[in-house]
């Protein structure tokens, strides 16, 4: 390692370090603890969400009343796998697993995400979490989709 990695490998490691806080803290539903970890601005996609709100947020604000969808869960586990950081040196790429229980139907949730985090002055300022809709509609018992007039 030359002298000009240290800091690069330093930052990485504050980053990893994030990433694991945030999942924590996400597990504890501990959003006050999440938002200090993010930028003002911070940008949260879930884009294939079945729960058009919260598909796309920007700020610490919204992000605090987008969070209360958290309520909806009885327990709210989230168990990171992997976290790969990538070519971009502000930009991970992290695997979860999911491990929830609905609230209103008591049925177990576990999904698989995938997240690709980006941090601006050491903080996360954006995240674009992408999953299965589908066990996330099962688990709050949605067994039957609307099925379009076309087919």
């Amino acid at each position: 390692m030359t002298p000009t990695d240290t800091p690069l490998a330093e930052d990485r490691a504050r980053m990893r370090s994030i990433i694991e806080s945030f999942y924590e803290y996400t597990s504890a539903k501990d959003m006050d603890s999440v938002l200090e970890l993010c930028t003002d601005d911070v940008r949260m996609r879930i884009p294939f969400d079945p729960v058009v709100s919260v598909r796309e947020v920007t700020g610490k604000e919204d992000l605090r009343a987008a969070s209360q969808a958290m309520e909806w869960y009885d327990s709210y586990r989230q168990i990171v796998t992997s976290i790969e950081p990538l070519l971009d040196p502000n930009s991970w790429l992290v695997t979860v697993k999911g491990d929830l229980f609905v609230r209103s139907t008591g049925l177990p949730y576990r999904n698989d995400y995938l997240t690709r985090f980006r941090f601006r002055d050491g903080k996360i300022a954006e995240w674009t979490t992408y999953h299965d809709p589908i066990r996330q509609l099962i688990a709050f018992g949605a067994t039957e989709l609307p099925v379009p007039a076309d087919a």
